[in-house]
Order: structure tokens, then sequence, then C-alpha cells
């Protein structure tokens, strides 16, 4: 019998063996949906010019010192720049700066094998390890729109694209460095806002079918609409989700009943050097440390 253990924030997988984590029964939607336009967790769209948030009282921890999603991207490709750090969260795959082209994986030397989209797959994107879709639900902007939501042809639009421009709060949870990494492109594409999870019992007898998607020599996987992290770093996305839920609670982004599943994961994979010094380095520059990670 297939068993999934997975810590969700805007899914949920059904069956006799499910456990999940969510923000509530009233938000769940299936895993397996077909994501909104404005529902992606790409490495998303700049900001139109002339329409940067609007201003609001922004109380409470959490990221005060970047405003928007460009400004973190391109803080972070600093801070990766500055420490020599070149490797792709997910899969391991190295990546480097090519002057026009932004940054190249090489999915050769890691043996990366595409799944559906061999050019995105050659790009490194910035992912939300809580997916934007997790908190942006929690905004009206993206769920109604709002009045400045409207595009050059009069037509109103709601989303990820509105919530950016007209809501200051959900751009600066959308910016927090300590939830962003760089990742294979395909991988942040096909992960979209699935829940993260692992198969129970670990072996793959059972896996493949509608939402299975492998990637040669990477060791994260996506089955049955799951998206399953390599070993190597659930400790970090798990510190990622319970730095998230500490800084912006009134999202409730991780259900009590399954915090469990990420305190298992933190215990069993500690940070390493690297994480300790990208926490320090985003501390400086955004004004505030992940403490789960600590020194």
């Amino acid at each position: 019998m297939l068993c999934v253990v997975v810590v969700a924030t805007v899914a949920m997988i059904t069956g006799a063996c499910s456990s999940v984590a969510t923000r509530g029964s009233s938000d769940v939607t299936s895993p397996t949906r077909a994501p909104l336009p404005d529902d992606g967790d790409d490495d998303g769209e700049p900001i139109p010019p002339g329409a940067m948030p609007i201003s609001a009282a922004m109380g409470g921890a959490g990221n005060h010192g970047i405003h928007a999603f460009d400004e973190a991207k391109k803080e972070l490709g600093r801070i990766y720049g500055a420490a020599g750090q070149h490797t792709d969260l997910y899969c391991g795959c190295s990546f480097a700066v090519e002057p026009n082209h932004g940054m190249r994986v090489d999915l050769t030397a890691c043996g990366y094998v595409p799944a559906r989209d061999a050019a995105r797959a050659e790009r490194i994107e910035w992912e939300h390890a809580v997916p934007a879709a997790a908190f942006g639900h929690t905004f009206s902007e993206w769920r109604e729109g709002h009045p400045r939501c409207v595009d050059r042809k009069g037509r109103k639009y709601r989303g990820r694209k509105c919530a950016r421009i007209a809501s200051a709060e959900f751009a600066r949870i959308e910016a927090d460095l300590h939830n962003l990494f760089p990742v294979v492109g395909e991988v942040n594409g096909l992960r979209g806002d699935l829940p993260m999870g692992v198969l129970d019992p670990p072996d793959h007898a059972h896996a493949g079918g509608s939402g299975t998607f492998r990637f040669g020599g990477c060791q994260s996987a996506i089955d049955h609409g799951v998206f399953m992290p390599r070993r190597e770093v659930r400790g970090d996305l798990a510190r990622a989700y319970k730095y998230m839920d500490r800084s912006y609670p009134e999202r409730r982004l991780i259900d009590d009943a399954h915090r469990a599943v990420f305190d298992t994961w933190d215990s069993e994979d500690p940070p390493d050097a690297w994480e300790r010094e990208r926490n320090k380095r985003i501390a400086a520059r955004q004004g505030n440390a992940n403490a789960f990670i600590g020194e």
C-alpha cells in the first residue's frame, strides 16, 4: 500500500494513509489541479515601471530590508557570487553566470535529465521554499484584485501580479531572502505550489503514473502530486518553512498537527557551514536571521 507523509500549505493528498499539514480545511485544494496563471511559483515577472507596491504599515518580524522580488533576486545573486557558491538546492547541479544569459546549469556534470522542458532546465531560478501561493491566497489582492490592478486595455486582473504591486506586505514576504533558493528552472516550474513530502516506504515500487517526474541523476522528484526533496536538503527546507511560519504567523503556513514532520527533517539534516554562512549574509542585508539555523 502506498502511504504518503506530506507537509503542505495549499494542497492535500487524500487516502487512508495520508498525513497533510495545511492552512485549514477551507483553504485546501488538490495538488494535482492545473495552476492558475498567477499561481505558479516561478522566478517571477518584473514589476511594471511606475507600479511599485503601495505604502503600508508593516509591523512584526520577518523581512524589512528587501522590498521587492526583483531586488531579492539581485541581492541573492550578489550573496552567492561573493561566497563562491554555485550549486542549486534541489539537484546539487553546479551553475555559472554567463553574460547576457543569466545563470546557466551544467546539466551533464550532475547527470540531470530534463523531464519536460529542456530549455528551462538550463537556467537557474530563485525558488520560494514556501510557495508564493501559500501566503498569497491570504491576501485580498491575490484573491479578488485591487483598483490598481488594471492592464493597459482596461482589463482587471488578480493573483500574484496584482498582490505584488498593490500590497507592500505581500511584496516584503515574497522578497524574504531566507525563503529563496537557487534551483534548476524546470524543477521549479514543475514543483509549482505542490506540497513537500516523502513516500513511505521509501522504495518506489508503486511510484509513477500521473503527476510523476524524475530528473535523471537529480535525487529530488515528484510523485503522485507530491514534491520529494533530496535528503541532503530537507533540513534546509524545514528550517525555511519554520522560519516563515514564525515570521508571518497570521498566514498560518504550517499546521501544528504536522509540525513534527519538519522537526524530523530539521533534526536529521542539521545546518552545514554554508547554510550558517548564508544565514549571516542574509541577516546583514535583510536585517534579520533565521533563528532555526543558529550560529
